[in-house]
């Protein structure tokens, strides 16, 4: 080309920068870029950088490429922004990727840990592969992400893979921008990557991945993505109880993994909403109600006492190598002992699950960021989290009509602890951490708080807590040296599901859980509200009934039953309650008359998680609790079982007109007040007329939702009601709250990204701290 025409058609070049900013490393992202420049005939380059994506494109089609960045992007790719900028063009000949930029600011988002693609999947597959049987095989459209990075950029060498050099032909594929592993951080072979072993309780290495062990009834500790799992075969009834007596783990229900959908159906209902959440790159542990199905292989102690299964599917290469075995489902429970974080360290492992394991399956990968399993179920059409954790953190929140003043730390509850880190538009909540009870817990949350904040950028000047005085995390919260508010606990949790859904006009919420500490220092927990993040009004609430021994208490939901109709029935009416105890003995009783009389630990509470807990011990349904949740977890299956099976013994396919017990709705200084001595005293009457369990226990699911429903129509006729807190999790009585309300004109909001329980705590937390700011 004459220098002349060189010169012209450098004048004439169209030239841009582009910054893309979101989830856009780790996801194949710039090889996309790369082979869309070259379809296009772009020339330039593409980077990572601390902020995202950068781009020199020059061309003619340069508006056809900005277009189709949006519209084309990989599957993984998470676009928060893009902007453009002319720019002075350079007449490159070519498209390359370059090397990463390290600023000093970084703002780039992390991909959660995805689960193994079917491309990978075919490598381990065949034979003449050298990824073939591979547990470690990933691209860039699949693998972990959040669990093995230490810092940003999402580089290779700022990941715990960052100590397994590639071999010659990872290399190849790292650097080939047509191939899919290209900048595949984690990418890795047999040759070059981790590698893992099994090991005895002794610490001696055995053959195999522990297949043959699981076979012969044995419990396998297993490694995984974001921590231990304790696996056995879900068929095998004596090493399910022996897993749980080691596991100290009571009645607690056990995940199951499935070696694929099909088989699970045999087990499990599954529609479309709950196939996708399973087929899904995140594979969380979705909750499913259970077949009845008389010829199911897999014990009842699984789940005792309750109508449905967490089911997942096999989300890593070691997982699909376990499904070797001729086993169908796996029990996969994660190796946390008692009140205890999650173990993901090999060493911590060989000592702490020392008798409850009977082999190891180490691998010498660190895990960076432990990481639970997710749990959703689906409530009312919509997915519900029960748990938030892998395959879903680090995701932002990202508020569209508003901004965090200043970085702000919201750190949650006590119960399900998840913190959250806001600045700017963003607000990014951990994964589940469990509940902080104790020395081991609070230093867990410490140690993810600092890597945390590294990930997604922020330093925190301001501290959000719950108001209760006792919580731990209030407690860390009021030793650190920065400003400082305390937030009412069921006042973050509505503003939560308004934050969540970008609202900010003071709306109507119900919050029903079973704890959080309340202005008039009672312990409240069924509260009818109405504010936004910068004030709240409590407009009604569950009546204060006696709560025996406070927190330490909730754990005999019979005693609560009896100190709840002692308190609430006449003389007449209690003498009926007598049978009702006999498991008592006379000094047990002698104890709760003196404890009511003279109100020694006794507290008053307003709770709906206690209320529920009360009828299931009335009941006989559960009067000893041996995990959080159970009394009203075990009800509501009593429940769903009756309802289930009323429908299937009608002739016409609907299920027998049930109408709701009697409660009250009264005013007391300004406030309504639902009573409900009428309800428990019906209640005592169908129990002692023998009455199912089961239709007492939907009869109560019907009346509270109707009494949920009708507070809600005693203060607004129209616009938005919010339903949060725990409670809410109860897939039966949600459902049948919004039955309720469908023919009125109150649009119910919910939860959608975060747990309507107290993982979501903290995002209310840091929006109202935002706005007393």
């Amino acid at each position: 080309m004459k220098k002349s025409e060189s010169w012209k058609k450098e004048m004439t070049l169209n030239a841009k920068k582009i910054y893309l900013n979101g989830i856009v490393q780790g996801v194949g992202f710039r090889p996309f870029v790369f082979k869309l420049a070259e379809e296009l005939d772009i020339k330039g380059w593409v980077n990572n950088s601390s902020k995202g994506v950068t781009i020199h494109a020059e061309g003619e089609s340069l508006d056809v490429f900005f277009q189709r960045l949006l519209s084309d992007a990989p599957p993984l790719a998470k676009i928060l922004s893009i902007r453009s900028e002319e720019a002075r063009a350079e007449s490159y000949e070519s498209f390359k990727i370059t090397q990463s930029e390290a600023q000093q600011e970084a703002d780039v988002l992390i991909s959660p840990d995805v689960a193994t693609c079917q491309d990978c999947l075919q490598d381990m597959a065949e034979e003449n592969n050298r990824r073939f049987e591979y547990p470690f095989t990933n691209c860039t459209n699949c693998g972990p992400r959040y669990t093995i990075i230490r810092d940003v950029p999402y580089d290779r060498a700022q990941t715990t893979m960052s100590t397994f050099p590639m071999c010659e032909a990872c290399g190849e594929e790292y650097q080939n921008p047509r191939d899919r592993r290209f900048h595949a951080q984690p990418v890795a072979c047999k040759n070059c990557g981790p590698k893992v072993k099994l090991l005895d309780s002794s610490g001696q290495q055995l053959s195999g991945i522990g297949i043959e062990q699981l076979l012969q009834g044995g419990i396998l500790a297993v490694k995984g993505l974001g921590g231990f799992h304790l696996v056995c075969d879900a068929r095998n009834e004596q090493a399910i109880e022996r897993l749980r007596k080691r596991k100290e783990r009571g009645a607690k229900p056990f995940a199951l993994m499935a070696r694929s959908i099909e088989k699970a159906r045999k087990e499990v209902k599954i529609e479309n909403k709950q196939e996708e959440l399973l087929l899904s790159p995140a594979a969380p542990i979705v909750i499913l109600e259970r077949v009845q199905n008389f010829s199911s292989s897999l014990p009842e102690n699984i789940a005792p006492g309750i109508h449905t299964l967490g089911v997942m599917l096999p989300y890593t290469p070691l997982h699909h190598l376990l499904f070797k075995g001729p086993y169908d489902f796996l029990i996969v429970t994660s190796a946390n002992l008692s009140g205890r974080p999650l173990i993901y360290r090999n060493e911590e492992a060989l000592t702490a699950l020392q008798g409850i394991a009977d082999y190891f399956l180490v691998h010498d990968r660190e895990i960076y960021h432990p990481c639970d399993d997710s749990v959703v179920q689906v409530i009312g059409e919509e997915p519900v989290f029960l748990r938030r954790a892998r395959g879903y953190v680090p995701l932002p929140i990202v508020l569209t009509s508003s901004r965090f003043k200043k970085p702000l730390l919201g750190v949650g509850g006590d119960l399900k602890n998840a913190f959250c880190l806001a600045h700017n538009q963003r607000a990014f909540l951990s994964q589940y951490l469990g509940d902080l009870e104790g020395f081991e817990t609070m230093e867990r949350f410490q140690q993810e708080l600092e890597s945390f904040q590294r990930v997604v950028n922020i330093t925190p000047s301001v501290i959000a807590h719950d108001k209760h005085p006792n919580y731990y995390s209030t407690r860390f919260a009021q030793e650190e040296d920065y400003p400082k508010l305390p937030v009412q606990h069921h006042h973050a949790h509505l503003v939560s599901v308004l934050g969540e859904w970008n609202i900010s006009e003071p709306t109507l919420g119900i919050i029903c859980d079973g704890t959080g500490f309340g202005s008039d220092h009672c312990i409240w927990g069924f509260e009818v509200l109405y504010g936004n993040a910068a004030s709240c009004e409590r407009l009604g609430h569950l009546e204060y009934l006696p709560l025996p021994g406070g927190d330490a208490g909730v754990k005999h939901p019979l005693r609560i039953a009896y100190a709840y109709l002692k308190t609430l029935l006449a003389e007449e009416d209690w003498l009926k309650t007598l049978p009702l105890w006999k498991s008592f003995s006379q000094n047990e009783r002698q104890i709760l008359d003196r404890q009511l009389e003279k109100k020694i630990q006794v507290f008053q509470t307003s709770s709906a998680g206690r209320l529920f807990d009360a009828v299931s011990g009335l009941m006989g349904i559960c009067t000893e609790v041996t995990y959080e949740g159970q009394a009203a977890i075990e009800l509501e299956s009593e429940a769903a079982r009756f309802f289930k099976q009323s429908l299937s013994e009608s002739t016409d396919g609907r299920a027998e007109v049930i109408s709701e017990y009697p409660f009250e709705l009264r005013t007391e200084e300004g406030e309504y007040i639902l009573g409900v001595a009428p309800l428990f005293k019906s209640m005592v009457l169908d129990l002692t007329q023998g009455i199912s369990r089961g239709k007492i226990a939907y009869r109560f699911h019907l009346t509270m939702a109707r009494a949920i429903a009708e507070l809600a129509k005693k203060f607004q006729k129209e616009g938005f009601l919010a339903l949060s807190g725990g409670v809410f999790q109860n897939k039966l009585l949600t459902e049948l709250v919004l039955q309720n309300l469908e023919t009125t004109n109150l649009k119910v909001i919910r939860s959608r990204t975060l747990p309507p329980g107290d993982g979501g705590l903290a995002f209310g937390q840091v929006l109202i701290a935002n706005e007393v700011l």
